[in-house]
């Protein structure tokens, strides 16, 4: 069920509105959803998602159609989002110098819009009602309802945080859209054989919402093995396990729950649980440590951005703290056991230790926890992080030093100028000294 709106722009008119426009008149934010119906953010599309980032209820989709503004706000909906969604309209029709528009075919004046608004928050509080009633009859187990930032799933626990009110309908939305978490949803691959596998993709220390027992609720899937997860580094776990194992923080809402994966759980997973997917067969798997920096995120700002860095510079601040570490006989005899070559690479001229960290098993991109000795490990917990103080500031105020202010904070770089400095042995030598200093600080 849902409501259509429709603001038509008179031919006299000269004002265009496009979507970032129409979004300021109400300061609201806006997205599209992907094919899992979570929100991609500050994207626009033919149909893009406008809600208020305070009040996140289910919002209001929103796009052009001819010299149309058009809106389509779905019921059940929170007061808030109804409201701003007949007021927005009201905004777009006094920027046109109109006082009507049209809902669902009706002409609409101005001074009959509270009649529209009072009959859809009536039309929600009907609904609300109606699917209380029937989860606490037992005639339906759940219903998913499509929010504005994912869909969220209502059951006996959100029934009763509802309470049968319009006010609790809006702070269950916000409350659960409004979280700091990561809303997972499976990739769909099929093997050579035919069948197809649901894989859920979860970082390490990002806290993520999962479903309790994942099903394709939007697809028809024919031939499906099963689901899996793919966690640090590079390790594929039968769902069923993964669950049992990560350190469940809760529920979400009823049809899913919040986990956290520590260090301890992805030892576990790499030693306990990797399969190969096709035959499930256990496997010895890999896990590097808690994660230091990931040079892949660096690189792909590159084409994301279309900055003009050579490809590799993504990694160069990744390659002098490795070599920086080994200089120190600070990498770990876990990794000089799994790759006994690395101190000869690291010393040969004719070598790219960033490309070693791209594209080698042990590394993936990524430097890890376990690449270094205890002693290394712990340093890095506190200088190679984000602050004023910390690796990644250090990395930033040595490129202005060798590009220069005015170059630094040119438009081309898009405040990436890290990325534009040549990485040679100048580069390891000017950068290595940041880290000398800290780590002489560190051992005070």
């Amino acid at each position: 069920m849902a409501v259509n709106i429709e603001i038509k722009r008179p031919e006299e008119c000269p004002i265009k509105l496009d979507i970032p426009k129409i979004a300021s008149l109400k300061k609201l934010s806006y997205g599209v959803l992907d094919s899992n119906y979570r929100l991609e953010f500050n994207q626009t599309g033919h149909y893009t998602i406008m809600y208020k980032s305070d009040c996140i209820g289910r919002g209001w989709e929103v796009w052009q159609e001819n010299d149309s503004v058009c809106m389509r706000v779905p019921l059940p909906n929170t007061e808030s989002d109804i409201r701003l969604a007949y007021s927005l309209a009201k905004d777009i029709c006094e920027l046109y110098n109109i006082n009507s528009f049209i809902v669902d075919d009706e002409i609409v004046p101005f001074e009959h819009m509270e009649k529209h608004i009072s009959s859809n928050i009536n039309a929600s509080m009907g609904a609300v009602t109606a699917i209380g009633n029937q989860i606490r009859n037992g005639e339906r187990e759940a219903i998913i309802l499509f929010g504005v930032t994912n869909p969220v799933t209502i059951g006996p626990a959100e029934v009763e945080e509802i309470g049968g009110t319009m006010e609790g309908f809006e702070k269950l939305l916000h409350r659960l859209q409004s979280m700091d978490v990561f809303y997972a949803a499976p990739k769909y691959y099929q093997l050579n054989d035919g069948r197809v596998f649901g894989l859920y993709f979860v970082g390490e220390n990002i806290t993520t919402v999962i479903p309790c027992n994942p099903n394709p609720p939007y697809v028809k899937i024919d031939n499906l093995k099963g689901y899996y997860v793919h966690v640090p580094d590079g390790n594929d776990v039968p769902y069923e396990e993964f669950v049992s194992v990560a350190m469940n923080m809760g529920n979400y809402d009823t049809d899913h729950i919040i986990v956290c994966l520590t260090e301890k759980n992805l030892v576990y997973f790499a030693e306990n649980s990797s399969v190969y997917i096709d035959t499930d067969k256990k496997i010895k798997g890999r896990y590097w440590g808690r994660l230091i920096d990931n040079g892949n995120s660096h690189e792909n700002k590159i084409s994301r951005m279309e900055l003009s860095a050579e490809e590799l510079s993504g990694y160069n601040h990744l390659a002098v703290f490795l070599r920086w570490a080994a200089e120190h006989n600070m990498l770990s005899d876990k990794l000089l056991a799994d790759f006994p070559q690395l101190p000869q690479i690291i010393t040969d001229k004719e070598k790219d230790l960033r490309q070693i960290i791209r594209d080698s098993a042990q590394f993936g991109g990524k430097l890890r926890g376990y690449h270094f000795t205890k002693p290394c490990s712990d340093f890095a917990k506190s200088f190679y992080v984000f602050g004023e103080e910390g690796y990644p500031a250090c990395v930033d105020e040595y490129a202005e030093k060798v590009l220069g202010s005015e170059l630094y904070h040119c438009d081309e770089y898009k405040d990436e100028a890290y990325l534009f400095v040549s990485y040679n042995e100048a580069y390891y030598k000017g950068l290595s000294k940041y880290i000398d200093k800290a780590w002489k600080k560190y051992n005070r």
